[in-house]
């Protein structure tokens, strides 16, 4: 969950651009740092990490603090090229909020796509997670209008990547990359909401220039209360997603489908089994 400090009223949360070399993030990263204000972005830097380059910047979405007088702050990471110590990406995944698996869905990088989505779930587990309990999206890149649904749909389920949002992207052109940052960041942003006052003001910002990260696009829709009331109104199917329950020793991790006003929400439930002894 993102780091919430009350005190000062801060919200400061870690992304991170997760994918092979060659997936375009670093064209990512450069042209959504293009994108946005420079009254609200901080430096874009390239730093040497443990022989491989680490990019970085930070940024806030909105110009006015979010309701209840709080600020949001982004901090975007990504090793570009291709990595030569993999522990290094371990270490930038440390502590994410969410993370973007960047991939590119043609034939030739299939090999290497899916051992970077191995090594994704390998790098999380040793901080004791899983994608299913991470904020995630699963941005294809060069991946245009004309491929059919169903193709995202089979690549995604070969990846075992069936269960995260999908968005189709061409970096070069810079399509498709902002859209899903702001998918991304309305998950991390749904995962703290419940630790903040309830929303009561809709953000008010300056337009911002025709492709630019606007505050409207991370806007609470209704506020924490009438939330609660069309729930009750409404009472929520809960369905058991049995074919992605995870084991692992003592560990159960079992993931629901929350269902409500077509809203659907996910969630993992942990369960610790204690075996008797005789």
């Amino acid at each position: 969950m993102a780091l919430v400090n009350h005190a000062k009223k801060e919200i400061n949360a870690k992304i991170v651009y997760y994918g092979p070399a060659g997936s375009g993030k670093k064209t990512a990263l450069t042209y959504i740092y293009s994108r946005i204000k420079p009254s609200l972005r901080g430096e874009l830097k390239s730093i040497p990490a443990g022989g491989d380059n680490l990019l970085h910047f930070d940024f806030s979405p909105f110009e006015a603090p979010l309701p209840s007088g709080y600020r949001l702050r982004l901090h975007l990471y990504s090793l570009t090229g291709k990595v030569a110590n993999p522990a290094t990406w371990k270490m930038t995944l440390k502590g994410t909020d969410g993370i973007i698996i960047l991939v590119n869905p043609s034939d030739e990088h299939s090999a290497e796509t899916r051992e970077s989505v191995l090594q994704l779930r390998d790098f999380l587990s040793v901080y004791g997670v899983g994608l299913h309990e991470t904020p995630a999206v699963l941005q294809l890149n060069n991946f245009g209008p004309e491929k059919r649904t169903d193709e995202a749909t089979k690549l995604a389920e070969e990846l075992d990547l069936a269960m995260l949002t999908r968005c189709c992207s061409n970096a070069a052109r810079g399509e498709g990359l902002l859209e899903a940052l702001t998918t991304l960041s309305r998950q991390v942003l749904d995962r703290t909401a419940p630790g903040m006052e309830p929303p009561e003001a809709a953000i008010r910002t300056a337009t911002p220039p025709q492709g630019e990260m606007a505050a409207e696009q991370f806007r609470p829709e209704a506020s924490a209360e009438s939330r609660r009331m069309q729930h009750n109104e409404n009472p929520p199917q809960v369905t058991l997603l049995s074919h992605e329950v995870v084991s692992e020793g003592t560990t159960v991790r079992i993931p629901l489908e929350i269902s409500q006003d077509g809203i659907q929400r996910r969630m993992i439930v942990t369960v610790n089994v204690a075996m008797a002894q005789d």
